[in-house]
């Protein structure tokens, strides 16, 4: 018998906030970057006080569904307000996907497939 699959991991709020970060890091050029203290950004910072188009918006927004394994429809994407709305997307979606995980784990287990 093999040991089962680990459920995927659900990331805290300072994660998620840590990626947002590096995400910016990578997908803002020097001019917008420079106008961003990274350190600042948290729960409650406005989206549209952050130097993002649409497309470096969608690009950050890929970087975090790739780091988190989780899918954000960009008109979702567009919706939110601030960073905190964001998080608890990301959060919910993980949280949802670790429970169907974990449910296949114990169904398979049960199964003896495991």
């Amino acid at each position: 018998m093999t040991a089962a699959t680990p459920s995927p991991a659900v990331p805290t709020d300072d994660e998620v906030l840590a990626t947002l970060r590096k995400a910016l890091t990578e997908v803002l050029d020097a001019a917008d970057l420079a106008q961003v203290d990274l350190d600042a950004i948290d729960r409650d910072t406005p989206l549209l006080s952050l130097p993002l188009d649409s497309l470096t918006l969608v690009a950050a927004m890929s970087f975090l569904e790739t780091s988190f394994r989780v899918f954000i429809p960009e008109q979702k994407a567009f919706a939110f307000k601030k960073v905190g709305e964001l998080v608890d997307f990301v959060r919910e979606k993980a949280e949802t996907k670790a429970a169907k995980a974990a449910k296949a784990a114990g169904t398979a287990e049960r199964r003896g497939d495991a």
